[in-house]
């Protein structure tokens, strides 16, 4: 089953956008390992639209999410009508380069695509929709 939810983009409401899903993996006994990285990769995901995809107006961050339970897995779809913005375009940091060296960006989208087994970004019908799978 397919749950549907939305929120205002706005960065103090991020709990209650990812409260659904971690509350549906605690319901199976998701492993609390992989839980956790749901849970920072939407975080990051989320704070991002919430701080960038909207820069003059308060917008909309729709959200769809599926257990599959035979294939063991999370399907996370989030779309926003915000700025065209493809975070997988973004390139990963040098993380062998000393803090002070490195690029500002992009640390959060890394850690996103190191959380998760699959994400995609399209832009259509004027959203960006970024989704991700999560093995359980």
């Amino acid at each position: 089953m397919i749950n549907n939810y939305q929120f205002n983009t706005k960065i103090d409401l991020i709990e209650e956008m990812i409260s659904p899903i971690i509350s549906a993996l605690e319901e199976i006994n998701a492993n609390h390992k992989k839980v956790y990285q749901i849970n920072l990769a939407l975080e990051e995901i989320l704070a991002n639209i919430a701080n960038y995809a909207y820069p003059s107006k308060e917008g909309k961050i729709y959200i769809s999410y599926e257990i599959n339970k035979e294939l063991n897995n999370l399907r996370v779809v989030i779309k926003d009508d915000g700025e065209p913005f493809n975070p997988l375009e973004k390139e990963d940091p040098n993380l062998d380069l000393p803090v002070e060296k490195r690029k500002i960006g992009g640390l959060g989208i890394y850690i996103v695509k190191n959380m998760v087994d699959d994400i995609r970004y399209q832009r259509h019908n004027n959203q960006n929709i970024l989704e991700f799978v999560k093995n359980l």
